[in-house]
């Protein structure tokens, strides 16, 4: 196999575990996210190798490099847009979570000042009857 047809095959697993990803993050999997990062993140010196390697080939195959190079453009700008877009959809969650944790820290307040209130009125209940 060629270093440029590995290239173009490592960015296309690339952008399929940025897609997965992106399904993760809309099911709440942080698992999966997780895994899926850490695949990405094995990656990546791969394909800085793969292509150094694939620039080396065109220069040696004496092959329009300019060509080559704006199709190499066209699948990061992809899996740029993709990450874009999970880095969105991520801080949406986030957003969401946020919003949720301060709902709940309010319930968990009006909770104590309820407990407080009725701990308040028996105790006093109870200092009637000694």
């Amino acid at each position: 196999m060629s270093a440029e047809q590995a290239l173009f095959d490592a960015y296309r697993e690339w952008l399929r575990l940025a897609r997965a990803t992106h399904r993760a993050i809309g099911k709440r999997d942080w698992t999966f996210l997780l895994e899926c990062q850490r695949v990405i993140q094995e990656m990546q010196p791969a394909v800085s190798r793969l292509t150094e390697a694939a620039r080396k080939e065109w220069k040696q195959q004496k092959v329009d490099g300019e060509a080559k190079e704006k199709k190499l453009r066209r699948v990061i700008l992809e899996l740029v847009e993709m990450v874009d877009s999970n880095h969105e959809l991520l801080q949406t969650c986030r957003t969401e979570a946020l919003f949720q944790r301060q709902k709940l820290e309010q319930a968990g307040r009006n909770l104590k000042r309820l407990q407080n209130s009725y701990a308040l009125s028996r105790s006093s209940a109870w200092t009637s009857f000694s």
